[in-house]
């Protein structure tokens, strides 16, 4: 075998392991951060039990398996989720070198990949992509310009300025979330023209899973639309037996709101106050949702309202899109040039 393919299969490997040690460390990322709990100080430790781990415990993806997905003191469960972080980032790396050799994009990718993977793993937790997450992608991109001049920073601009236009729209319908705005605003900038193959990528799939998704969860949905409506009704029935704080007759109003880590909330500034009679106590229906509406994750639900009934209640439930833009980055940024010059070869 020729030296120089045994070292391109060393340094692979070795890029495998160093991601899965990685991969390791990014698992204690999604879990604390969120929580405001430091990343350095406190040992690793097992959350049901609170035995401090041992670096056996911890050796990435092989302690999962052969521990069987248990604790070795508490035999409590241990989600598979680790161990397919640390197998992600594994993967991942060694990818980027198989791309990249030993080069400046190697060490971008290091970087890339972490933070695209850390951001994917709090937004299904928590529903949201963290600022810092972005602002690395922004980052990157802002130094690529001077380090990897060969695409024009123009062309990153451009990017830059059309995806936010895009998503700027998609926030404003509700399509999209500010987050996912600001991801792909820094990544336009790292990516230049190959963030529309990352966006198609992204857009892709999320809306596959969107659709599977939307089927899942219709019965629940049904069934949470139905039960705001009656505890509206009821609330709007006193409204109207007090003659304060109801829709005026030949008038129609939309009472939105959100349901947040099982709270819900109404969002009361998009109430169009000239068309009630009085103000509605806000307080109370605010009150009655959240007791008896607690088993619920993550959502949004609209009431509508026409002069002194409540026409319908629609609730749907959130998800998430920003492992999907994650997806479509981390391609763009390995073979995004070889999609786009695909693309290209079909108009010739």
């Amino acid at each position: 075998m020729p030296i120089n393919l045994t070292m391109h299969i060393f340094y692979a490997v070795i890029a495998f392991i160093f991601g899965s040690v990685i991969g390791s460390f990014l698992n204690v990322v999604i879990l604390r951060t969120p929580l405001k709990q430091s990343i350095i100080t406190e040992p690793s430790h097992c959350f049901s039990c609170g035995h401090r781990l041992a670096w056996y415990d911890m050796f990435p993806i092989f302690s999962w398996i052969f521990l069987r997905g248990r604790c070795r003191y508490c035999k409590a469960k241990i989600s598979p989720r680790y161990m397919i972080i640390e197998a992600i980032t594994a993967v991942a790396y060694c990818l980027a070198y198989l791309r990249f050799g030993l080069s400046l994009e190697l060490a971008y990718s290091a970087v890339l990949f972490a933070v695209l993977i850390v951001l994917s793993g709090i937004d299904i937790d928590h529903f949201e992509i963290p600022y810092w997450c972005s602002i690395t992608v922004a980052v990157l991109g802002i130094s690529a310009i001077f380090v990897f001049p060969e695409t024009p920073w123009h062309e990153r601009l451009i990017s830059a300025g059309i995806v936010i236009v895009l998503f700027g729209i998609l926030v404003l319908v509700g399509g999209m979330g500010g987050g996912d705005l600001q991801l792909m605003a820094g990544a336009s900038l790292l990516l230049g023209y190959k963030v529309f193959a990352a966006l198609f990528i992204g857009i892709f799939f999320g809306a596959i899973y969107g659709a599977v998704k939307k089927l899942r969860d219709k019965k629940h949905e049904k069934e949470i639309s139905e039960k705001i409506h009656e505890l509206v009704n009821i609330w709007y029935k006193n409204q109207l037996d007090q003659n304060v704080g109801f829709v005026t007759e030949g008038h129609e109003d939309i009472i939105v709101g959100s349901i947040s880590d099982g709270n819900p909330d109404i969002e009361w500034e998009f109430l169009e106050e000239k068309v009630w009679k009085g103000l509605p106590d806000k307080a109370a229906l605010s009150r009655s949702l959240r007791d008896n509406i607690s088993d619920e994750r993550e959502g949004g639900f609209r009431i509508y309202i026409r002069g002194d009934e409540i026409k319908k209640v629609k609730y749907s439930r959130r998800m998430v899109f920003g492992p999907f833009l994650a997806v479509g980055i981390a391609a763009a940024w390995l073979v995004g040039i070889f999609i786009i010059a695909w693309y290209m070869s079909l108009f010739h």
